[in-house]
């Protein structure tokens, strides 16, 4: 291999993890850059060397690596100082994806700035809050900061009757309460001392009678520019709102054609493409954290408008199992790796 070519270091959380996540970006790779995998216990700071698990010979190995040019940072964080340390080694912006664990209530914050069209009200629970929240949007959803795949979400909704649904993963609910104040009670016993933000509901347009959403997967490319990959629905099982807890996962055009006319269909994916891409642009603008990938999760309403229901900074690979140019979800990481290793440090 020309040596020249650089390393590209793919950082996961545990060993355990090494050899799965570093088989899919090596079947992948498009950089000619020799990949290895490490965590952040195999990094020996004083000889700046670290031990990471390659592909030799078609053999797993361990071996001593030097500091590579890049890294691509598979570790579910949300603190960058790690990061911060590997870059006063390698150069400011030679790692990618600072943190990748979002901060729902920041992120909300964020990109309301400029998208809140396509943004539901999203705030801080507080317990007297959370009345009259309810009491306005009738329909809210109680969702965990620091929350994934949907563990900890807990639908609510206030029906004309005065009686109050608190349902779990699906639209059954496993609580019904009769006033505002035993809901005070019952939710604060559900989320305890967690973070949790409050989100107004969307009265989404279902298929059939099944829940879908419209995740849209944006990298950067070899150019170093924000693109989408691409764009996946996933169907959750009947009676389900939880879309992680799902039954299929299929191109969203499969199910646009089925609900929409292509000029229709054509307006909505448009939106949703540029809504994605600018919110990508936004959660960088500060410039406090190098991002390269993350997924923007849709719903649609009766009208086929889009609402950002979730933004995650560590898309979940294995969704994409069976979807056809799958491995362009893997081959792009490798190509801005590539773009970082030939761009100086700024």
């Amino acid at each position: 291999m020309n040596k020249t070519t650089g390393y590209v270091g793919i950082l996961v959380a545990s060993r355990k993890q090494r050899k799965y996540m570093l088989k899919q970006y090596l079947d992948n790779n498009a950089s000619n850059m020799k990949l290895y995998c490490f965590t952040p216990t195999s990094i020996n700071w004083g000889q700046k060397r670290i031990v990471g698990l390659h592909r030799l010979n078609g053999q797993w190995v361990e071996s001593l690596f030097p500091f590579p040019q890049v890294v691509y940072n598979r570790c579910y964080n949300r603190d960058s100082k790690l990061i911060e340390r590997l870059e006063a080694v390698i150069g400011r912006n030679k790692c990618f994806n600072h943190i990748n664990r979002f901060n729902k209530h920041i992120v909300s914050k964020k990109l309301s700035r400029w998208l809140a069209p396509h943004l539901p009200e999203t705030v801080l629970y507080d317990k007297e809050l959370a009345v009259h929240f309810l009491g306005t949007h009738r329909h809210m959803y109680f969702k965990p900061c620091f929350g994934n795949k949907g563990k900890g979400v807990y639908r609510v909704e206030l029906k004309d009757s005065g009686e109050i649904e608190i349902g779990y993963h699906h639209y059954t609910p496993h609580i019904i309460v009769g006033d505002m104040a035993q809901f005070q009670e019952r939710i604060q016993q559900l989320l305890g001392s967690t973070p949790y933000v409050m989100q107004k509901g969307i009265h989404v347009k279902p298929l059939g009678e099944q829940t879908f959403d419209i995740r849209v997967l944006v990298q950067k490319n070899k150019s170093g520019q924000w693109a989408v990959t691409n764009v996946v629905s996933r169907i959750a099982h009947k009676g389900y709102f939880n879309t992680s807890i799902c039954e299929n996962v299929c191109l969203s055009q499969d199910i646009l054609t089925q609900l929409y006319s292509p000029e229709e269909m054509n307006a909505i994916l448009c939106s949703i493409y540029d809504t994605s891409l600018r919110a990508a642009e936004i959660l960088e603008i500060d410039g406090r954290h190098h991002l390269a990938e993350l997924s923007v999760d849709f719903v649609l309403d009766n009208e086929g408008h889009g609402w950002i229901i979730e933004v995650n900074g560590k898309p979940s690979k294995d969704l994409y199992d069976g979807i056809h140019k799958r491995y362009r979800v893997y081959k792009r990481p490798m190509e801005y790796a590539k773009y970082l290793s030939k761009h100086r440090s700024n």
